[in-house]
């Protein structure tokens, strides 16, 4: 039996549970009238081995003490996301397991891993398609909208670093933990704070995110018009109109 007040470590015993090598595990949680037993080992049964053992990086990836949560989506979005695309958990589960980077192939899963926690019928592989159309044609505002793809890599360094380099060695009894600074940290005036993206930063770099809602051919109090630009996608027109 394990107590605990911290769900970190309810999600660690679950994952952990076949290293460990018991026939049960019991978790004696909480306090006071929320005090309960939570039986570790039927989570386990439950949701299938693979699936168990991918739920570190899932809690980290969806948000934890350490690492930033995922605007207006929780939890419960990604879980349904997870239980609609099980392809996902091959590549949860290797950012459970002291990865030496972020692959190509890994990142790409978690992007369409990503896009139906913000709209479930969309049909975009991709962060950033999907962002633009709902920015664009949606007229979702930018809060409710995915992550930009640079933004999830460097979300995603710091919760496989949270997930496999730090619970996944919780056995270890000397472990070796790499430098935060490959895996979406860095060091401020002796301080470790976030990277959030490597972009820069759109007010600064896009002024082409100035859009129109014209029809036809941009004229007279067109945005695009007075700012003499050509259209692009985020316009009502997705592009296809010119400035005279």
């Amino acid at each position: 039996m394990i107590r605990t007040v911290d769900t970190d470590v309810v999600v660690i015993a679950a994952a952990k549970f076949v290293q460990i090598g018991v026939e049960q595990l019991w978790v004696a949680f909480d306090t006071g009238k929320n005090y309960r037993h939570i039986e570790v080992h039927k989570i386990v049964s439950r949701i299938g081995t693979e699936k168990s053992q991918a739920l570190a990086f899932f809690h980290a990836f969806t948000g934890c003490d350490t690492i930033s949560f995922f605007s207006n989506s929780g939890k419960k979005s990604a879980w349904q996301a997870w239980q609609a695309y099980p392809e996902a958990t091959d590549a949860l589960h290797a950012l459970c397991s002291r990865p030496p980077d972020v692959q190509k192939t890994v990142l790409e899963t978690l992007e369409r891993f990503v896009v139906p926690t913000y709209d479930r019928t969309s049909e975009h592989q991709g962060v950033d398609a999907a962002r633009r159309y709902l920015f664009s044609k949606k007229s979702r505002e930018i809060e409710n909208i995915p992550p930009t793809a640079a933004a999830l890599l460097e979300h995603t360094k710091r919760a496989a670093f949270q997930a496999g380099h730090i619970w996944g060695q919780c056995l270890v009894p000397k472990p070796f933990v790499p430098s935060p600074s490959a895996w979406g940290w860095e060091k401020f005036d002796g301080q470790w704070g976030v990277v959030w993206t490597t972009l820069a930063e759109a007010a600064k770099a896009c002024y082409e995110l100035l859009s129109c809602k014209c029809k036809k051919t941009c004229q007279g109090n067109c945005k695009c018009h007075r700012a003499n630009m050509q259209c692009s996608s985020l316009c009502a027109c997705d592009g296809q109109c010119y400035v005279n």
